[in-house]
């Protein structure tokens, strides 16, 4: 009976500390207030005395409008960085992949299947010599190409004395190295014909910009023979028979041209002989041959379609193209579109190893130094007072040689800027050259 009794004592004092509002919490009776594995204790009156509640109660209403505010805010930043980043990437390329889809082209048609006149006053590709690539030494020690580097400049556009610069800066030797310039060498700047007699000195290679051709065009007008129409005289306003004398005297009148139409007369009418054949001798392509790293190296100004044999690809095109069109792969001079680079790379990266190709150039100003694996844009704007960038692929040092044979270090300085204002031509001959350097690319 005693028992009994202790146990309806304690339930009379529990009912009797329930009625007095004290917490169930220190009417449990166990040994969770004294052994340490339980964590911190609480006393009967520790709630009394301000000390916190165990956390593992409840989570309370504050706490989850917390978390809910938490969860909306990362599912925005993955929405937004999907809808930013993710999503346009994985668009485009769905894109690329369908702009390769042998049966659009077969219904269709595409970029460069159909056969294209023959030019004759140009050259469409040229090889660059072999010995003239750097290359490691055979095991025989029969490789003569190991201390040679080839030294690629992008435009220049008549800034001797900056290219001065640069070759002191990559101590240019010509024994041992070989300049290739990207194209406009000439043109914009204060001395054009100083340009083509230094890098005619050197033994440079280069190819045909779309400003080189611009000019050889013109110097090929200006020393055709002309008939004029017996009846012109009659039909012709007094303006525009003024403007038929100036142009048989091959004069400029300036109100009737385009600036950079008389820019490039100008600079063609003070060309030497020499000087316009050097200029002529350049191709539309240079095909530089396979380097470690690179695949097979070719040259260019603008750019080249792929999918089409350097011999199809289009002058103009390679000359002055900056975009291309993803379904017809037709080039374009404009910037609205997909930049050909991406088109390119996409397409070199899916192609086998020993067939991969990597195009150096230039033209782009405005988008300045761009390099992605398989293409290298080295126009930093020189004559708008930017840089003068070249790339030098050079044998690389003897502890590096496992990982890469042949590595590629950019070196650039800077450019005055000869836009603005009129600026006299150096090195011009005796009758000098006066030019207005303007900011198109």
């Amino acid at each position: 009976m005693e028992p009994l009794r202790r146990s309806s004592s304690l339930q009379a004092k529990q009912r009797q500390q329930l009625s007095q509002g004290r917490p169930l919490l220190d009417l449990i009776s166990n040994d969770w207030r004294t052994n340490p594995k339980h964590g911190q204790t609480f006393g009967p009156s520790s709630c009394h005395k301000g000390q916190r509640r165990p956390s593992w109660t409840m989570i309370r209403p504050p706490r989850i409008r917390r978390y809910l505010l938490l969860y909306i805010v990362v599912v925005i930043i993955i929405w937004y960085s999907y809808r930013s980043s993710v999503k346009p990437r994985w668009e485009e390329h769905d894109l690329l992949k369908k702009s390769f889809d042998e049966t659009i082209a077969f219904h269709r048609g595409r970029y460069g299947e159909n056969s294209r006149p023959q030019f004759t006053d140009m050259v469409q590709v040229q090889d660059l010599e072999e010995h003239l690539i750097p290359r490691i030494p055979d095991k025989d020690g029969k490789n003569k190409a190991v201390d040679r580097r080839l030294i690629i400049v992008g435009d220049v556009h008549g800034c001797k004395d900056e290219l001065v610069k640069l070759l002191d800066e990559v101590s240019f030797t010509p024994r041992t190295d070989h300049l290739i310039l990207t194209g406009d060498l000439i043109s914009k700047g204060p001395d054009s014909r100083g340009v083509v007699d230094l890098v005619r000195s050197m033994g440079a290679s280069c190819v045909r910009g779309n400003h080189e051709d611009r000019v050889l065009l013109s110097r090929q007008d200006l020393h055709s023979k002309r008939i004029p129409l017996a009846s012109s005289k009659d039909r012709t306003s007094p303006h525009q028979s003024d403007l038929a004398k100036a142009e048989d005297r091959d004069e400029e009148p300036g109100e009737t041209y385009r600036h950079a139409d008389a820019r490039d007369r100008s600079l063609a009418k003070l060309l030497t002989d020499k000087q316009a054949e050097y200029l002529k001798s350049c191709p539309v392509i240079l095909r530089v041959g396979p380097v470690d790293g690179m695949g097979e190296v070719v040259v260019t100004h603008a750019g080249i379609v792929p999918a089409v044999d350097l011999e199809k690809q289009d002058p103009f095109g390679v000359m002055n193209m900056r975009t291309i069109d993803v379904v017809t792969h037709v080039p374009s001079e404009n910037r609205d579109g997909l930049p050909w680079t991406k088109l390119w790379n996409y397409y070199q990266s899916h192609l086998p190893a020993p067939q991969r190709r990597t195009v150096i150039y230039g033209h782009d100003s405005r988008t300045g130094l761009h390099l992605d694996r398989y293409s290298k844009g080295l126009d930093t704007g020189c004559v708008r007072g930017g840089r003068l960038t070249a790339l030098v692929l050079e044998p690389t040092p003897p502890k590096a040689r496992k990982k890469q044979k042949v590595r590629q270090r950019l070196v650039s300085v800077p450019c005055r800027d000869y836009r603005v204002g009129k600026v006299e031509g150096k090195g011009q001959g005796e009758q000098g050259e006066k030019k207005v350097f303007e900011r198109d690319s």
